[in-house]
Parts: C-alpha cells; sequence; structure tokens
C-alpha cells in the first residue's frame, strides 16, 4: 500500500510541475491568439456557419445551465461520497466523489473572479461593436466577461477529476473536451483564447483541490 502511494504521490507530483511548465506555453499561445488569431477565427465563423438561417436559429439563443449543473453535481458527488463512506469506507471512488464535490464551485467560483479581472468583451458584442475588442480590466461583468471561457474551465476540472481516477476513460474525456471546444468557438460564444485560457485554468483548478490534506490521505 505505502509504495502504491509512493507511485501516486511521483505522479502527481510529476503532473503539477508539468503544469507550471506549462504555463509559458499556454500564455504564449493566448497572446499569439488574442494578437493574430482571435478576430479571423470570429469573423469566418460569423460569415460562413452563420450564413445559415437553420445555424442562426439553433445557437443564437442557448440557454446557460452551467450553474445548475455545478449544484447538481456537487450536491449529488457529496451525497455519494457519504454514502458509499459509511457502506465501504473511505476508499478510491469516496475520494473522487469528494473531489468533485468541491472542484465544480471551486472553478465556478475562480471563472467569475477572472471574468471579472480580465474584463474581455464578450465574442458576439464584439462582432457587434468591434470597438470594444480588448480587456476591460477589473469591469467583467455583463458583456466584458468573456475570458477565460466558464464552460471550458469548469468542464475541464470535472473531466480532470475522471481522466485521474480512471485512465481507461481518458480519450473520452478529451474527445468530450475538444468537441466542447469546438462547439464553443463554432457559436462564437468565445474567442480562441477564451477556451485555451479557460482549459488550462480547469486543469489547475483540479490539481489544486487534488492537492488539499483530505485527498492526499
Amino acid at each position: 500500500m505505502s509504495s502504491d502511494n509512493t507511485a501516486s504521490s511521483g505522479m502527481n507530483s510529476r503532473y503539477n510541475r508539468a503544469l507550471i511548465i506549462a504555463l509559458l506555453p499556454v500564455a504564449a499561445a493566448s497572446y499569439y491568439c488574442i494578437a493574430y488569431l482571435d478576430i479571423d477565427v470570429a469573423r469566418f465563423v460569423w460569415r460562413t456557419l452563420y450564413a445559415s438561417k437553420k445555424w442562426q436559429h439553433l445557437t443564437l439563443s442557448l440557454p446557460d445551465f452551467l450553474l445548475i449543473l455545478v449544484i447538481c453535481v456537487s450536491v449529488t458527488s457529496h451525497l455519494l461520497a457519504r454514502y458509499r463512506s459509511a457502506r465501504f469506507g473511505a476508499d478510491q471512488l469516496v475520494v473522487m466523489f469528494r473531489m468533485l464535490a468541491i472542484v465544480g464551485p471551486a472553478s465556478y467560483i475562480a471563472k467569475s473572479v477572472l471574468k471579472f479581472v480580465f474584463g474581455r468583451v464578450n465574442t458576439r458584442v464584439w462582432l457587434g461593436s468591434p470597438q470594444e475588442y480588448g480587456f476591460h480590466w477589473f469591469s467583467g461583468t455583463g458583456s466584458h466577461a468573456g475570458f477565460p471561457s466558464g464552460h471550458m474551465l469548469v468542464f475541464t476540472a470535472f473531466l480532470a477529476v475522471l481522466w485521474r481516477f480512471f485512465p481507461r476513460c481518458r480519450i473520452t474525456c478529451s474527445g468530450l473536451l475538444s468537441g466542447l471546444a469546438l462547439a464553443l468557438i463554432a457559436t462564437d460564444y468565445h474567442f480562441v483564447s477564451d477556451v485555451i485560457a479557460g482549459t488550462y485554468a480547469g486543469l489547475v483548478m483540479e490539481a489544486c483541490v487534488c492537492r488539499l490534506d483530505n485527498f492526499r490521505k
């Protein structure tokens, strides 16, 4: 058992170091997209996909259930953790459920704070008001809440937990996140850099939750 814990601890340490090392490349990629790619991609999506009336009808008023999803997953995970712990003790599934119960609210709060700090204009608002492009620091409310993508941040955090505990699901998790990223860009809900930053922030949030003392024991 101690050797398993040592191996797990070593793997977590390597993963955390990889996240730290990846900060500069992610920041560079985000900067490149902001400076050279975001506008072109958003305009391309608008000219091509939104030329279709059906696509406009399907995507112009999509409801946002992110907060409801976070609440449902967190409450359900908390109840499952309590139930399984009472019946089987503190096994790996209990740890996973506890992580899911915490990472949801934590990532939702993180995305709200980051959006307020960066204050980047929403992609669809920018399409109607190009002069608004850019960051409006510490005023990220309403239409100035595009960076990072909250959906990518929260879903990445959730799926990173599953990735950690179910290695066989990693391809599925990667596919789901890739599909979500493409959907957010193809519906002009987010710029490319919003999605990149949201994905990285979600991975960091999951790693931070994993480092809590309750999950290292």
